[in-house]
């Protein structure tokens, strides 16, 4: 427990009444009736007009003793820190005044300390990424390696397609262009990137090729490929017998009920060339007493033609003629290429003289649609497909 010499009054009091007018002094001890020290070994700290003070203790008989107006100890003036050599460094960078490493420009700024940092540390871009300081840390990140640039910071940053660089290497637009485009947000269903800025720091992004099926018909990059060409899973892109491409198969008296709607937004560029929807139709035989054999009416129209872009053709086989092999004997008027296309073939007697079977039935035939004019436009159009009985 600590204890605390008494005051002076009650110290002198007690001295008068033991009726002695001195006390005798040890060698050393220092003590007197004006001079105090505490009497345990134990220190207690006191503070005294905002100060903290360290109380002195007593020696052993040799020491000295503390008044108990003066103070002891290290005292906090802020963020100031003075060393054992009286150094102050402010913002411990190791540089300030009386510091053995040197003098600071200024002792608030942990980053600078030479005159020239002092003068040069800057962020010129406003990238948060500093250049022409001392030191870096957290507050101040650095060096920027192109403080005139602010898409270029500590190292490498994201390369776009704009005629700049955004590494520190300097190299402009480095990258395929499929990696530095789009220079912002996520334009849909685009197969393929270019890179061509008309001049530093524009954006030359452009859509080189689309996904399957898509088109870019504005020319927009925000939208991307935005107009959806047929579906596949309703067509073919070449002459053949998948099951996507079979529109129906009608016996006498029947209509192809939900025909695709499809869209070809590029003019015809040739058989084979892409610009282009491939269908097939089957028309299975029919036998019938009093009926010559496949008899029956075929018709094949536009039920659905924007601008009246649209034709087809009609062919027995693959890789043969449009309307060839006397297909052709019975098509409806504007072919070819056809808005419309008739197979009529009127029951006889197969004993009658007049009976004449001179062009084969149409068992299953092959449709090529594709665009006459407007090029680059998003209509539609939509077959429709009967089979009429006599």
């Amino acid at each position: 427990m600590l204890q605390r010499s008494p005051t002076p009054h009650a110290f002198a009091l007690a001295l008068a009444i033991a009726g002695c007018a001195s006390v005798p002094e040890e060698s050393g001890s220092g003590l007197s009736a004006g001079n105090l020290t505490n009497s345990a070994t134990d220190t207690d700290d006191l503070t005294e007009g905002g100060t903290t003070t360290a109380a002195g203790t007593s020696g052993g008989g040799t020491g000295t003793g503390t008044s108990a107006g003066s103070t002891s100890g290290a005292t906090s003036t802020g963020p100031t820190t003075e060393t054992e050599g009286g150094c102050i460094d402010n913002d411990g960078d190791g540089y300030g005044e009386g510091c053995a490493l040197g003098p600071d420009c200024n002792d608030n700024d942990f980053n600078n300390y030479t005159e020239a940092a002092c003068q040069d540390c800057k962020d010129g871009d406003a990238d948060d990424v500093w250049a022409g300081c001392d030191q870096y840390d957290e507050n101040k990140q650095g060096p920027d390696c192109d403080d005139d640039n602010n898409a270029v910071g500590l190292d490498d940053s994201v390369e776009l397609c704009n005629g700049l660089a955004e590494n520190c290497a300097g190299e402009i637009d480095p990258l395929p262009a499929d990696q530095m485009c789009p220079t912002s947000g996520d334009p849909p269903n685009v197969g393929g990137w270019s890179c061509e800025p008309p001049m530093a720091g524009v954006d030359g992004c452009k859509i080189a090729s689309c996904a399957a099926q898509f088109y870019d018909i504005n020319g927009e990059l925000g939208d991307g490929c935005e107009c959806a060409g047929t579906l596949r899973s309703k067509s073919l892109d070449e002459c053949g017998d998948g099951a996507a491409g079979l529109i129906a198969t009608l016996a006498e008296g029947a209509t192809a009920m939900d025909v695709a709607v499809g869209v070809i937004p590029l003019i015809d560029n040739g058989v084979g060339a892409g610009a282009e929807d491939w269908y097939t139709i089957e028309f299975p035989e029919q036998m019938a007493v009093g009926k010559r054999p496949f008899a029956g009416i075929i018709q094949v129209t536009f039920a659905k033609n924007d601008g009246d872009d649209y034709r087809f053709e009609v062919y027995r086989a693959c890789g043969t003629q449009a309307f060839s092999q006397g297909i052709a004997t019975a098509f409806g008027a504007g072919a070819p290429p056809a808005k419309e296309w008739w197979f009529i073939d009127t029951p006889q007697d197969p004993n009658s003289a007049k009976y004449s079977n001179t062009v084969a039935w149409p068992n299953k035939v092959y449709v090529r649609v594709f665009r006459t004019k407007s090029d680059k436009t998003c209509n539609s159009y939509q077959l429709s497909v009967k089979r009429v009985a006599n």
